[in-house]
């Protein structure tokens, strides 16, 4: 068994106590935090687990540009800063749905809008909004991260395929997100509970805090 199906047997031997979890995956952009989330979702059951993707809450390139970081004053602001971020409707949503009230999902060209049901005991968050809400909104954080080259070969492929977006527009933003993730967002992976280096095709899991769950220990 890989690392990653033992991770994911232990996050349902957690997550499945009849108790109420929100928990948080989150990392920079084609760190693999979207595909895990949605393994674990599957695995979980629709029927159990809510999956609340952030990239709904990221603010348009257009308002990107009404803001400039004085650490890199020549680059176009990335989403490792969180400015760039709806963050108060994003916890607001989170709130709703963990006090009970349903919530319409915010519809993209490549993401349909949805409704996710309160009455779901489990509520993944995903994406790199996550990272800069508090802490005590979830019961567990997990944070994906990979190197330089690993994340631009995932984004040639989800991003040109997926969002549309020119294999050379992806090549030529490449450095200006590392060099702002590793200035913005980097320290944010102190916050997790678990850090999952996928760089390659490893899936290293990196334990940053003690768990208070046996399901962990052999992490």
């Amino acid at each position: 068994m890989s690392d990653e199906e033992r991770l994911l047997e232990s996050l349902i031997t957690y997550l499945i106590d009849d108790q109420k979890h929100t928990m948080r995956i989150y990392g920079h952009g084609a760190s693999g935090k979207s595909t895990f989330a949605r393994k674990l979702q599957l695995m979980l059951g629709e029927e159990r687990a809510n999956l609340l993707t952030t990239d709904h809450y990221v603010i348009s390139g257009t308002y990107r540009d009404l803001l400039s970081s004085k650490d890199f004053p020549h680059q176009k602001v990335t989403a490792c800063l969180p400015a760039v971020h709806e963050l108060s409707s994003l916890e607001r949503d989170i709130c709703a749905l963990q006090t009970g009230l349903d919530i319409l999902t915010i519809g993209t060209s490549w993401s349909p809008s949805l409704r996710l049901s309160a009455q779901k005991p489990i509520l993944i968050v995903e994406g790199m909004s996550a990272a800069f809400l508090p802490k005590n909104l979830f019961d567990l954080s997990i944070c994906f991260y990979t190197d330089d080259q690993t994340e631009l070969k995932r984004r040639l492929v989800r991003d040109v395929a997926v969002r549309e977006r020119k294999s050379e527009w992806v090549k030529q933003t490449h450095l200006a997100r590392r060099e702002q993730y590793r200035r913005f967002y980097q320290i944010y992976e102190k916050d997790a509970d678990l850090l999952i280096n996928q760089s390659g095709d490893h899936f290293l899991v990196e334990k940053q805090r003690n768990i208070e769950a046996t399901a962990f220990d052999h992490f």
